[in-house]
């Protein structure tokens, strides 16, 4: 059958279902009400498992993204997973990982013409969101730019999605305003999308110095470059060992989770 004799096909088809369909409206009306809901039961349900469960995390390559950790060779249940900023410093040289960042949660007391609240502030190293790869809905993210000379941090602020909606009403003027933390007035210089949630989905996040002469723990982020002699012992995605070749006490590694 030719192209022309399968359209003809068709059309004489659809033609008859309509005839029938218009000799039961009530009945026809049913089936499309049914068939309606159906579809949007259907799609209502697959949007909320394809986002909990199947939509990777909002940030470039995730399976890339492991928090590494010092292990006691001598007792692998000892390590911990927190470094000094001059750690950290000396781990960003290591041939294995192809870029490092690091994170320090903590809470700031939000005032400035409101009611005091606690207020979830993640500081972060000024690469951080280009490691993450994450582009903002309105503004710009932290960058080095935003570290000054003597190594302090701009008192600057990327807000997340929820902040921005319950603070400034979601209006985009909200670029440029600021919002007092800890008594000092912080310059909000963008928001994140809604999905994005590093460490806090409901706060905002601020630059980090790096002075090695403090003793202040971070928490570093690693992307391990490929062919890396740092290895798995298992290929689960629990917090799992990692061999080194060269370094001691080991490096161990966890799959970094934070939706």
């Amino acid at each position: 059958m030719n192209a022309l004799g399968l359209f003809e096909t068709l059309w004489h088809d659809l033609r008859y279902g309509l005839r029938v369909l218009a000799k039961s409206p009530g009945l026809t009306a049913v089936a499309l009400l049914s068939l309606s809901l159906g579809i949007g039961a259907t799609t209502s349900i697959f949007s909320v498992v394809y986002g909990v469960l199947i939509a990777p995390y909002p940030y470039s390559r995730p399976g890339e993204i492991w928090a590494p950790g010092i292990q006691n060779a001598k007792d692998p249940n000892q390590g911990r997973g927190v470094y000094r900023i001059s750690e950290y410093l000396r781990l960003r040289d290591l041939p294995a990982f192809s870029m490092t960042m690091a994170t320090l949660p903590e809470n700031r007391v939000l005032t400035g013409g409101r009611a005091p609240e606690n207020f979830t502030t993640i500081q972060l190293t000024a690469n951080a969101f280009q490691f993450l790869a994450v582009d903002p809905v309105l503004g710009r993210t932290i960058l080095p730019s935003d570290i000054n000379a003597s190594g302090q941090p701009e008192p600057v602020i990327v807000l997340s999605f929820k902040a921005w909606q319950r603070l400034f009403d979601g209006r985009p003027d909200a670029f440029g305003k600021t919002v007092v933390l800890n008594d000092i007035p912080h310059t909000v210089i963008g928001v994140m999308p809604p999905r994005f949630g590093w460490w806090t989905n409901d706060g905002g996040w601020v630059a980090m110095a790096l002075d090695p002469r403090t003793e202040q723990r971070i928490f570093p982020i690693v992307r391990l470059v490929q062919g890396s002699r740092l290895k798995p012992l298992n290929n689960s995605s629990n917090p799992c060992s990692c061999n080194s070749r060269r370094q001691r006490p080991a490096i161990s590694r966890r799959k970094v989770s934070t939706r």
